[in-house]
């Protein structure tokens, strides 16, 4: 009885659970993913190519199935929401119920988009309806600008119609730069691994927990998605969709606890730093829409004009696409870290500057090189041209 009682204390113990936790989502979705691939092509639910996709064959699109599933299953069993005590640390988290009703309404608008492909403005129906659950029922979200502005403190209405606006941007920014192999996932687990580390730096465990369970969830998608072979597949609209929910949740909490100068690890600029996270989805989203506007179209029209894109067509492929745009990730986080004395104003028009510059470079090296490759096309068309009439005027002397 001792034996159990021990083991009893220990399962509560919010390192254990943290530890356990990421090795049950890893594991979980390592097992998962195969299986559901085989469910894929047994059912012929792929993706198939077209001129708007990156891939030449057919792959299966149910990788948000994986994710979801590893999500809640494990986030059920080793997120605490009653504050059960564990080697002395008390922590809840009672919001996990609304959670878990966004992340499910949120999968299965995807999944249906996956398999029927619904209109953008039924998604985004869903998408608010899961994050006025989050943020009204779950009471998280934004508090508080933290001097962008100077704005500070905001009014509870203004809260909730900010933070349904910036989750919306969010979700769709993970939605919509999930164009190459790995991509989407790399940038999440990087976000939850900073934004895992940080409340486990300020014993926010429960937060800690749920940003590790996610990471771990990601891990095995990542590898079967980059390296899967036979056991190829993509996250899908189910997918990206709740990884854009999750990092909401993320954003949000990480928000929060920076608006008060006791936390045990404060950034003087937590709405910058949090931008800087998810720099490449956030300003590709914003960059992306804002251009289709000015030539006048629907900001919700696909089209080939991400960053992404423009790598492939520099001649990168998938995986060095995918390297490339999250070292540039990493670097952004890294100048927020070191520089958030600048304050939240100064750092995002900085960042924001710096982007603009990066992109437009990229867009620049894109136009060069489809400019040469015109030219040395029409080198060559004048020198067959050239070939071709001496052969003709040589072969009528004869």
């Amino acid at each position: 009885m001792q034996t159990f009682n021990n083991f009893y204390f220990h399962f509560f113990d919010p390192q254990f659970r943290l530890i356990a936790a990421l090795v049950f989502a890893v594991a979980f979705n390592m097992y998962a993913t195969p299986v559901i691939v085989r469910i894929a092509k047994a059912k012929k639910l792929f993706d198939v190519p077209d001129e708007r996709h990156n891939h030449s064959t057919a792959v299966p699109t149910l990788g948000g199935l994986g994710i979801y599933a590893t999500i809640l299953s494990v986030g059920m069993v080793f997120i605490n929401t009653c504050g059960l005590n564990g080697g002395g640390v008390s922590s809840s988290l009672t919001s996990l119920p609304p959670i878990m009703a966004g992340f499910t309404l949120i999968f299965f608008i995807g999944m249906k988009d996956d398999l029927l492909n619904i209109s953008p403005w039924k998604k985004l129906a869903v998408e608010i309806l899961a994050l006025f659950i989050l943020i009204v029922i779950g009471d998280i979200r934004l508090c508080n600008l933290q001097g962008i502005f100077n704005i500070g403190e905001l009014s509870y209405p203004l809260s909730v119609m900010l933070s349904l606006f910036a989750g919306i941007v969010i979700i769709n920014s993970l939605n919509l730069i999930d164009g190459v192999d790995g991509l989407a996932a790399s940038i999440v687990m990087l976000a939850a691994a900073v934004f895992g580390s940080y409340f486990l730096a300020c014993n926010e465990w429960e937060f800690a927990i749920l940003a590790f369970i996610i990471l771990g969830a990601i891990i095995p998608f990542y590898f079967f998605n980059v390296y899967g072979g036979k056991n190829k597949i993509f996250m899908g609209d189910s997918g990206s969709l709740i990884l854009g929910f999750a990092m909401t949740i993320l954003v949000f909490r990480f928000n929060e606890m920076n608006t008060s100068p006791w936390a045990p690890v404060h950034f003087a600029s937590g709405p910058a730093f949090s931008f800087a996270v998810l720099i490449i989805p956030m300003f590709d989203t914003l960059r992306v829409f804002a251009i289709r506007i000015f030539r006048g179209v629907s900001p919700f029209k696909a089209d080939r004009r991400h960053i992404h894109h423009l790598l492939l067509e520099l001649g990168f492929n998938h995986l060095q696409t995918t390297r490339i745009l999250l070292l540039v990730n990493i670097a952004f986080i890294a100048f927020a870290y070191f520089f958030n004395s600048l304050g939240n104003t100064i750092l995002l028009i900085v960042m924001i500057v710096f982007a603009i510059s990066l992109s437009s470079l990229a867009m620049w090296f894109r136009h060069r090189t489809y400019s040469l490759s015109v030219h040395q096309k029409e080198k060559n068309k004048h020198r067959i041209n050239w070939v071709h009439k001496f052969e003709f005027n040589f072969f009528e002397l004869f």
